[in-house]
């Protein structure tokens, strides 16, 4: 099975599906196709990436960019959830993650300006300028601190149904990716003829990343196609491929 070929193939469908239909929910159609749109079109970027690094043999590089594909397909997946309640707890998961982007966004210029303020103390004017507006902006809109962080009572919400794969395992997996550690550097040394060979990367096979990056999309467009009443049976097929194909492996 080419899993290139498929995830490609599932970005084009979902695309047309997302820009040539309409959203059932009527209501809050606007959020739900921007938040659609937008998550489908950044996570094509991602997987990409992912795919061309792979094909360079470059694990944990791609591995990194899984982690934010999967941080993005956790959240996005939440707040679809909420339509199975209501289209009111919709609004509520999209404000709420929306809040928590605008909260994040301030801490982070706060630390810029900061920053910025004890070590170049006068310099740098218009850049101090700049920030300062962009926070005091932010601050108009009197949006409360708050986060919104992938914890284990958010992915448990998120993927309670999906015994067949643990999501929570796979995020976690793509963490030493994001944050090296002295655990990931001895996974990378290699002794020969006394010497230390520095590798840079870890073994681990190509195929079972891009299936972990299949996974994530898959379960992630499930997601989308049934809020919308859409036939899924397609992705169904070929995730079913995917596993015989991953057990003759």
């Amino acid at each position: 099975m080419e899993i290139d070929e498929t995830i490609n193939k599932w970005f084009e469908q979902v695309k047309q599906k997302l820009t040539g239909g309409k959203t059932y929910y009527k209501q809050v159609q606007l959020d739900v196709d921007k938040l659609c749109g937008w998550v489908v079109t950044l996570l094509e970027n991602y997987a990409q990436s992912v795919l061309l690094l792979l094909s360079k043999g470059r694990i944990l590089p791609a591995k990194a960019l899984l982690r934010v594909i999967s941080d993005v397909c956790i959240k996005c997946k939440w707040c679809l959830k909420g339509l199975e309640t209501s289209e009111e707890e919709f609004t509520n998961r999209f404000d709420r993650w929306l809040r928590s982007s605008i909260s994040e966004y301030k801490t982070s210029l706060e630390r810029q300006l900061s920053i910025l303020e004890s070590e170049y103390g006068d310099e740098v004017a218009s850049l101090k300028d700049r920030l300062r507006k962009q926070i005091s902006e932010i601050e108009v809109t009197d949006i409360k601190k708050e986060k919104l962080l992938i914890t284990n009572e958010l992915i448990s919400e998120t993927w309670d149904t999906q015994s067949k794969l643990n999501v929570e395992v796979l995020y976690r997996r793509f963490h030493e990716a994001v944050h090296p550690d002295l655990v990931l550097f001895k996974k990378m040394l290699k002794e020969s003829e006394r010497k230390v060979i520095y590798k840079g990367d870890v073994d681990e096979p190509a195929e079972r990343v891009r299936g972990h990056c299949l996974a994530m999309l898959g379960y992630l467009f499930e997601a989308i196609y049934s809020m919308n009443q859409w036939d899924f049976s397609e992705f169904e097929e070929d995730i079913k491929k995917f596993r015989e194909h991953a057990k003759e492996k």
